[in-house]
């Protein structure tokens, strides 16, 4: 038997208990990510620029709603927050195929 593979029984039902709870985080966290995105919409349109905590925000929310869909879809037995820290930054996945295009930042603001 790989060690890796969960037993079947007990453990397969206390992760669907959990996947029900975050599929429930989910919905809030989507919920949350419209209210920034309206926040930076309302922000770029009437000052000419975003807010910098709204865009730090913004991506972290994103990459925990990327490490919910990957437990949800058995990617990885990792929980995400809050049985991990919260995510800073992009996925560490994503940081590897990333290219900094060399963009200013000059629309953001604090």
């Amino acid at each position: 038997m790989d060690n890796r593979t969960a037993p079947r029984g007990e453990s397969v039902w206390l992760r669907l208990v959990f996947m029900i709870l975050f599929a429930i985080a989910f919905n809030i966290a989507e919920f949350i990510l419209f209210v920034v995105a309206c926040v930076q919409f309302l922000s770029k349109a009437i000052t000419g620029r975003v807010l910098s905590a709204g865009t730090t925000f913004g991506q972290s929310l994103a990459t925990y709603v990327y490490e919910i869909v990957r437990f949800q879809t058995f990617r990885t037995e990792d929980m995400p927050w809050p049985f991990a820290p919260w995510p800073t930054g992009a996925p560490d996945d994503a940081r590897t195929r990333t290219v900094n295009t060399g963009a200013a930042a000059a629309d953001v603001t604090d």
